[in-house]
């Protein structure tokens, strides 16, 4: 069996986003998050956590600390991210972004 070799697509201190070569998937491990998708869902999930972060619409919760909802399609599961995690979160996606389409094109 051969050795599947990972692309880190963007890396900082919250976590990584990695494609392996030759698959249409793509991890996100960002904080305790690890969500792995299709190249057109984490386009897609890219574009909705930028639509989200531009609203920039936080709200308080109890403990008293401003944050940012990302809705699941699953009721009552939801991701709360700081102002400082949405940032660095839109920022690792975008690079991510930017990454995997430099990759397709040095590929093609």
């Amino acid at each position: 069996m051969g050795k599947c070799q990972i692309k880190i697509l963007a890396k900082n201190d919250m976590g990584f986003i990695s494609m392996p070569a030759g698959q249409n998937i793509i991890h996100v491990c960002f904080n305790n998050l690890l969500i792995n998708f299709s190249k057109e869902d984490f386009f897609t999930f890219r574009n909705l956590v930028k639509d989200i972060f531009d609203d920039n619409k936080p709200i308080v919760f109890p403990d008293g600390k401003n944050r940012i909802l990302l809705h699941t399609p699953y009721e009552g599961i939801n991701f709360s991210f700081d102002q400082f995690e949405m940032l660095e979160l839109v920022k690792t996606l975008d690079e991510a972004f930017y990454m995997e389409k430099i990759y397709s094109y040095l590929e093609n």
